[in-house]
């Protein structure tokens, strides 16, 4: 009998994980799906009040791309596992960096680098760095998350200060601006919606294989919240608008490590693995070091 309750006790185990994989599965692509709809009726609601496509492009699109990111760091940090939200920031930012840079460099072939990316490499660098450099002592307390938002706000107003926010482009039919508010705001609910149950699951299966939370945030999450940003980046390149994809993946990027962990820290204070948190935030620092240093 005693044989008979094991199997039964370790069936239950497997059918839970299986329960969790599938739903945690089914989130991600939730997630991916929703946050395309958002960035593409995002981009259209900026068109009709006829923002610039810089502004659209640095600002407007690289905020809600890093929407999935957000509210799964977010949810982590409302139920206490911070390590998720900060271990799929992080890992979110690499691929960025890396794999993302590198099949739009490789698409693109030769991406032309624009003045306004190129003056704001050390501001960049800087916001990327900031994170890195508050987490040396193995914690981000809340007076970190307040100063890493401060730090989003300066990096956003030094990128805007010499561009223009509106441009002369014909105005869209209000119809076209009710629609895609609408379906932003849908979008959006799904995406928060989403990203609860990619938490909430990825905590009993990670658990249940005793992986760290911090581990599956940076291997395995993140690279589902990156497929929106490769979907809109491949799109603009092969639309002859190469230095759209670069300054996205780049907002994204900056945006993620500024904002994004310091509202974390804001809910929830960070505590984590030091040396898995050290070896992934060198090798992000080290991934934004090198793209910067090929821009020039």
């Amino acid at each position: 009998s005693a044989v008979v309750g094991k199997a039964i006790f370790t069936g239950k185990i497997i059918n839970s994980m299986l329960t969790d994989a599938g739903i945690l599965l089914i989130a991600i692509l939730a997630l991916v799906k929703s946050a395309s709809y958002a960035v593409k009726s995002i981009i259209n609601v900026a068109k009709y009040f006829r923002m610039s496509e810089f502004f659209i492009t640095f600002f407007i699109a690289g905020l809600v791309s890093i929407a999935p990111e957000l509210f799964i760091g977010i949810n982590s940090a409302l139920v206490g596992a911070t390590d998720i939200g900060l271990g799929t920031l992080i890992g979110s930012n690499i691929a960025d960096l890396t794999i993302i840079v590198g099949v739009v460099a490789l698409v693109g072939r030769k991406i032309p680098i624009s003045q306004s990316i190129i003056k704001n490499d050390l501001h960049f660098l800087a916001a990327t760095s900031a994170p890195v450099l508050l987490l040396l002592d193995g914690s981000l307390s809340r007076m970190d998350g307040l100063f890493l938002v401060l730090i989003f706000l300066v990096y956003m107003y030094y990128s805007f200060r010499n561009e223009k926010v509106f441009s002369n482009a014909p105005k869209k039919e209000k119809e076209f601006f009710v629609k895609n508010l609408a379906v932003f705001i849908f979008s959006m609910s799904v995406l928060f919606v989403s990203s609860h149950f990619i938490v909430s699951s990825a905590l009993e299966l990670f658990d249940a294989l005793y992986i760290p939370p911090i581990i599956a945030g940076l291997f395995l999450i993140s690279i589902g919240t990156t497929l929106p940003e490769l979907t809109f980046s491949l799109k603009a390149v092969l639309a002859k608008h190469k230095q759209i994809a670069l300054g996205d993946i780049l907002g994204n990027v900056a945006i993620d490590s500024t904002l994004s962990i310091g509202i974390i820290a804001l809910i929830s204070p960070i505590t984590t693995n030091f040396t898995v948190f050290a070896i992934s935030a060198l090798f992000m620092s080290f991934a934004a070091l090198l793209v910067v240093t090929l821009f020039t």
